[in-house]
């Protein structure tokens, strides 16, 4: 991971950028998905949930998964253990038909090597046996088809099927599909060899035999997985739209493996249509909850109607859990991350024209929703049992935290059956986290300990689920803003970091921590006091577990990060004296070895930057931080005017514009308001640095004032009136960004530049910086 160093796009200003040979630099700052942003602490699961994972609320068009569902393979594992016999292991089954490449197994049978090539294989010995020659004729014909067609279409399955498959080259293959189904004599056979068929007419574009194959050897038998998946090909070759969606809604009632299928080929605002060709309410429940899946607005109305129609069904708990997961994108995203919208935003909404407006009115039509939704689930709780009542009650418990409804959510949190599954479990220790967190003393031992037995039962469901990532990321970010209202940054900037590093997205600087990654979010928001705290933090021998579990993994191994911070911070806040001390505590070599240190504060601090042409400037200066605090604090004590001209230009140096701005801040940017979506918009607070010298170059002005007061010596006089000028013209143009506030407010010269035009233009440094352009100011 590269130093955290970002050059931003430097405001424009007038034609004396040109003279006085100011650098700009320009670059990117981080970025992220919205998807990775996106906050979620609601992820309770019901059995049956799998199918359905990538239909959970996203701010992609999928939820991204890396598992699917193998639930119908096995079934059809088990459909040939029940005809050939229940000597046969099941997983002998996968490995031969999911497993095994097709040329291998018809070269194992033509060298008569299948038994001793597949060894004390059960489906392989009950296919050896005279009885089953059938059976084993088909398979080799099975996977004849599988290897001389895609490389990547296993038979009898859906994945990675294409239309460019070359299945639809291979006709001469196929030439006695008729004779195969017509001499099969066990229906068994008979209706695989029919699919295999029905499979090859569908890629060869062939509607009308796929839909005679179907009605002739799948609607009177209906009892195996071949049935939805022949289904399903009937389906897309109809031209009838909503047909089509009626039937491919059965498919996706009847078979897991099949369900993103269906809904990447589902044809969206036909609902009524659909509807109207449903026999019974179960199908009328499945074909509204299709249309909900990919819905990512508002949609009470159809969770509403599913529920009348299948009360305890699986569909209406994943709706109501997308439901939950969209509340929380609308509130908690915005409030907890440095984006301030939603991760999904919806056409007309305006963020950005008055983001205080939007957010406030915003927020106030996502609070009126979830109480809408939060009395709906009330209303029918008492009416469903089982699972399906835990799994409501936890998201009536996480819509009363959300509503800041903490003694509510506690109560239903409590309701939630001990002998609930274990992923509502997972959800219930969330929750009593929240009520914790919102209700409790954070500062004591027994209730940050209480808190680690809910973050680490959490944790150890992550290694069968790395889908909890999320909620964990979503859960320390939270936790952390909680310990921050409570004084306690350095926990909040720990849980921050661990809230980062468990954020499963874009990037992730403590998978790879360096130096800025330890200090990032104290850089922001600690004092001297708090980096003392998490210093002694970092050396206590005897930690707490809640202690172990923060510090693990975000804790800086090089005590000397921390103290590089404080002396930072003290010298920000102008106290020379405890810069001094913290840096004189620390190793000399320390800013020749760490971070980027050597590449930005290797210049002389005590000659102003913007007077140097390129040409001029030197990059061999051995910067030391405690020598320069030395120097400063020597030169204050002196208060002459040639050295308070000097703590002028180290001071200008220490500013964006200067040579030497490291001392002062860990990255650059120009003023400009720049998020980093891991620490946010820091622009307000580098602009309090040293009293604003930082931007505003005040402590800069107010030394070369003070040099120009006390000199008698027109030469420094000189310097500092042309310097005096710069300050100004710099400050001015910090909050000027554009022609029409320059309109209003244009740059006056002042009286300085005056000065420097008359009263010291015979001195070497007029001669040296006089300029038409520079001339121009007073014309």
């Amino acid at each position: 991971m590269e130093p955290k160093i970002y050059p931003a796009i430097m405001r424009v200003f007038s034609s004396l950028l040109l003279v006085l040979c100011f650098q700009v630099s320009f670059a990117c700052g981080w970025s992220v998905s919205a998807e990775t942003s996106r906050l979620v602490l609601f992820k309770a699961q019901r059995e049956g949930f799998f199918k359905l994972t990538p239909f959970y609320y996203s701010a992609d068009s999928y939820y991204w998964t890396n598992t699917f569902s193998s639930v119908d393979r096995e079934l059809n594992c088990v459909e040939w253990k029940k005809k050939l016999g229940n000597q046969i292991d099941t997983k002998d089954v996968h490995t031969i038909l999911y497993e095994t490449d097709g040329e291998q197994f018809e070269t194992a049978y033509e060298t008569k090597t299948l038994k001793r090539a597949f060894e004390k294989n059960t489906f392989v010995e009950a296919l050896l046996l005279p009885k089953n020659k059938a059976f084993l004729k088909y398979i080799l014909f099975a996977k004849k088809l599988e290897y001389n067609s895609n490389e990547d279409v296993k038979w009898e399955s859906w994945e990675q099927i294409g239309y460019n498959s070359k299945i639809n080259r291979l006709a001469d293959v196929y030439n006695d599909f008729d004779e195969r189904i017509k001499s099969a004599k066990d229906p068994f056979l008979k209706q695989r060899y029919a699919f295999l068929s029905l499979r090859f007419n569908f890629y060869d574009k062939n509607p009308n035999n796929v839909t005679r194959l179907y009605d002739t050897y799948f609607t009177t038998n209906k009892n195996t997985i071949l049935e939805p998946w022949a289904l399903y090909y009937k389906a897309l070759g109809i031209d009838n739209l909503p047909l089509q969606n009626y039937l491919l809604s059965k498919v996706f009632d009847s078979c897991e493996e099949k369900s993103f299928a269906v809904l990447q080929h589902y044809n969206w605002k036909l609902t009524e249509e659909t509807l109207a060709l449903a026999q019974n309410d179960q199908e009328r429940s499945v074909i509204l909850s299709i249309e909900s899946f990919r819905n990512p607005a508002p949609d009470l109305k159809t969770i509403e109607e599913v529920y009348k129609l299948s009360p305890n069904s699986i569909n209406l708990s994943f709706l109501i859990g997308r439901e939950v997961n969209k509340l929380e994108d609308w509130i908690f995203t915005p409030q907890y991350t440095n984006y301030g919208s939603p991760s999904v935003t919806f056409e007309g909404t305006d963020w950005y024209g008055d983001y205080a407006k939007a957010k406030d009115e915003n927020l106030s039509k996502d609070i009126l929703y979830l109480r809408e939704l939060e009395y709906f689930l009330i209303s029918i709780r008492e009416q469903t049992s089982g699972e399906q009542k835990d799994y409501i009650t936890a998201a009536i418990a996480q819509l009363c935290f959300m509503d800041d409804e903490i003694d509510l959510g506690k109560k239903y949190t409590n309701m939630i059956s001990d002998k609930a599954n274990a992923s509502i479990q997972m959800q219930k220790n969330i929750q009593l986290a929240l009520v914790s967190l919102k209700q409790d003393d954070l500062k004591s031992e027994k209730v940050q300990n209480q808190l680690f037995k809910c973050f680490d039962s959490v944790e150890s469901l992550v290694e069968t689920d790395y889908g909890l990532f999320k909620n964990l990321y979503s859960l320390y970010r939270i936790a952390s803003a909680d310990f921050y209202k409570q004084g306690d940054r350095i926990t909040a900037g720990l849980l921050m970091m661990k809230s980062d590093h468990k954020n499963e997205g874009e990037y992730s600087a403590y998978d790879r921590p360096y130096f800025y990654s330890y200090i990032g979010y104290f850089d922001r928001s600690a004092t001297t006091e708090d980096i003392d705290r998490l210093i002694a933090l970092q050396q206590k021998k005897e930690k707490t577990p809640f202690e172990k579990y923060i510090c693990s993994g975000t804790i800086a191994p090089n005590i000397n990060y921390y103290k590089d911070l404080k002396g930072t911070i003290a010298f920000r806040n102008n106290n020379l004296e405890l810069a001094y001390e913290t840096f004189s505590s620390m190793p000399k070599d320390f800013w020749e070895k760490n971070y980027s240190f050597k590449d930005y504060l290797n210049e002389n601090p005590f000659m102003p930057k913007i007077l140097q042409k390129e040409k001029e400037r030197k990059f061999d200066y051995r910067f030391n931080k405690t020598e320069f605090i030395a120097k400063l604090i020597q030169l204050k004590k002196q208060n002459t005017a040639a050295s308070n001209l000097q703590l002028a230009h180290a001071y200008f140096n220490v500013s964006y514009l200067g040579n030497s701005w490291m001392m002062v801040a860990y990255d650059w940017t120009s003023g400009e308001s720049y998020i980093d979506y891991v620490y946010g918009d820091n622009s307000d607070y580098e602009k309090t640095y040293q009293k604003g010298n930082y931007y505003g170059l005040t402590m800069a002005k107010l030394y070369y004032e003070k040099a120009l007061k006390m000199s008698k010596n027109n030469n420094e006089k000189a310097f500092a009136s042309l310097m005096i000028f710069e300050c100004n013209y710099y400050n001015h143009y910090t909050n000027i960004v554009s022609a029409e506030e320059e309109q209003k407010n244009p740059f006056k010269t002042g009286q300085e530049l005056n000065n420097f035009y008359s009263l010291y233009k015979t001195t070497p440094t007029f001669k040296k910086y006089d300029c038409p352009l520079l001339r121009a100011f007073i014309n």
